[in-house]
């Protein structure tokens, strides 16, 4: 099987990241402090994660609701858990969401309503973390008072709020487009331009959009709650306001592609951040690690998903690779 150069370049700088982090780690302090961790307390914060996918699940079935259609909440948790497992164990050219329209699909018979719901909720999503990412502004300066930590997270908020603007203003747009051509990305201009009429259309089922948004950003908030738990179980000396700076930073930052789901790459922010802050970088790469392999084992539901629908993944993945050779 041929590796393309595009993962070939991101597992490079993956690997590269994590031994450059791992050679000025103490492996061993990291490790007992780990060990902290107790079975019980393992167990209920996949049960709240969980819990926040359903809350995610939960706003798809909002959006899928505006377009007409209804799905069993238990049929799109098993898209989501799925999703996960493709963005963790099988980085590439296509992911979760495109499973997730494709097994959309097959419960309602209409593949547009399929990728418009799952782009809308993504979009929620993005709407929501600009939100917190602007909530965030005073404790940038008040708690955590680092320049570059700020500046940091200002460059962060004006990306958040610059692309979703974008999406949302046919104005912001036409001036954007002589740019985009500039760059050569005259079809990213056709797609936003695509989801701007998606937008309006949603736009009508007020309702719908209130309420999606709303568990979006309640969505938001529990995630950072999730790292709090985390951090306070392994007695990283972190405070509510700080992870609610950190993560949007880390949030954005991991989703420029240059690495296998910005592994690495997080790790090596976060460490950034804490050392900004007073903390080690062993409490940092614990806390990245202990989130790591939390994520895998909720991802592994996912796994025995896709083996199940095995026929199903072949033919997405057959379908995506006849689409990017096309291109």
């Amino acid at each position: 099987m041929k590796i393309k150069p595009i993962v070939l370049f991101k597992t490079v700088i993956s690997l590269g990241l994590i031994i450059l982090i791992f050679t000025h780690i103490d492996i061993a302090k990291t490790w007992k402090q780990f060990q902290t961790l107790s079975l019980p307390f393992v167990a209920c914060v996949l049960i709240y994660y969980t819990a926040c996918q359903w809350l995610s699940c939960w706003r798809w079935l909002v959006v899928l609701h505006s377009t007409g259609h209804s799905v069993p909440m238990i049929s799109l948790l098993n898209s989501y858990f799925a999703g996960m497992f493709l963005n963790i164990f099988l980085p590439g050219s296509f992911g979760g969401d495109a499973y997730r329209v494709y097994r959309l699909t097959k419960e309602t018979k209409d593949s547009e309503a399929a990728l418009v719901s799952v782009f809308l909720e993504r979009f929620t999503g993005l709407f929501a973390l600009s939100a917190l990412a602007i909530l965030g502004l005073p404790p940038a300066i008040r708690v955590v008072g680092r320049w570059d930590i700020i500046l940091l997270f200002f460059g962060c908020v004006i990306s958040l709020v610059g692309g979703v603007l974008l999406i949302v203003s046919p104005q912001l747009l036409k001036v954007a487009e002589p740019w985009l051509q500039k760059l050569h990305l005259q079809n990213l201009g056709v797609r936003f331009a695509k989801i701007q009429m998606l937008l309006r259309q949603f736009a009508q089922h007020r309702q719908a959009l209130g309420l999606s948004i709303c568990l979006s950003f309640l969505l938001m908030l529990a995630i950072v709650y999730y790292h709090y738990l985390i951090a306070q179980q392994l007695k990283i000396p972190i405070s509510y306001l700080e992870l609610l700076v950190f993560i949007p930073i880390i949030a954005v930052i991991t989703l420029i592609p240059i690495s296998l789901g910005g592994l690495g790459v997080k790790e090596g922010l976060w460490i950034y951040l804490f050392n900004r802050i007073g903390l080690t970088g062993e409490q940092a790469l614990l806390l990245s690690i202990t989130m790591t392999m939390l994520g895998w084992l909720l991802a592994l539901p996912g796994g025995v998903i896709l083996l199940l629908d095995s026929a199903g993944f072949q033919k997405i993945k057959q379908a995506d690779d006849s689409q990017n050779s096309s291109r």
